[in-house]
């Protein structure tokens, strides 16, 4: 078996060693310390301010789309770059999703309402990169709106 530390923080922020004797492979030992480092980065000044710019920037081009599509593309909840998109059919966020998969961009529907899309784009982007992801998503959430438009005609022709 082997021997290797875990951290662990306590509510009152002191760092602890702990020592565990299992095996895991080394697996368990380098997670922490991952972790650790993962949140060092997520603290850092430039990381910080390039998130609230991002959080901007993708609200202001989520509205941008909003405007092209008022009646398909019906609400935007917002916290950070943590986002739901909300569409104006029952299963709206699968069909945009099937879009956006094409086009590139991850992002999945909610399992709780089908109509709202997980849009979360991540924090190490660059402008570019944000803009690149907006204008994707631009045409996926088009070509979305055009399939809602098709099924909604054939609908009412039924």
């Amino acid at each position: 078996a082997g021997i290797h530390a875990q951290l662990y923080v306590e509510p009152r922020r002191k760092v602890r060693r702990s020592v565990d004797r299992r095996n895991h492979g080394g697996s368990v030992m380098s997670g922490p310390l991952t972790g650790l480092k993962v949140l060092e980065i997520c603290g850092r000044p430039e990381v910080r301010s390039m998130v609230h710019y991002m959080a901007e920037r993708f609200q202001q081009g989520l509205r941008q789309i909003q405007e092209i599509y008022p009646d398909w593309f019906v609400g935007i909840r917002q916290d950070g770059v943590v986002m739901g998109l909300e569409f104006n059919h029952p299963t709206g966020a699968k069909i945009v999703m099937k879009h956006l998969y094409a086009h590139g961009i991850w992002a999945i529907f909610s399992t709780l309402d089908a109509r709202v899309l997980q849009y979360k784009p991540g924090i190490l982007l660059s402008p570019e990169l944000v803009d690149e992801i907006l204008d994707r998503t631009e045409i996926a959430i088009g070509k979305a709106y055009a399939e809602w438009k098709a099924m909604s005609r054939q609908a009412v022709t039924a």
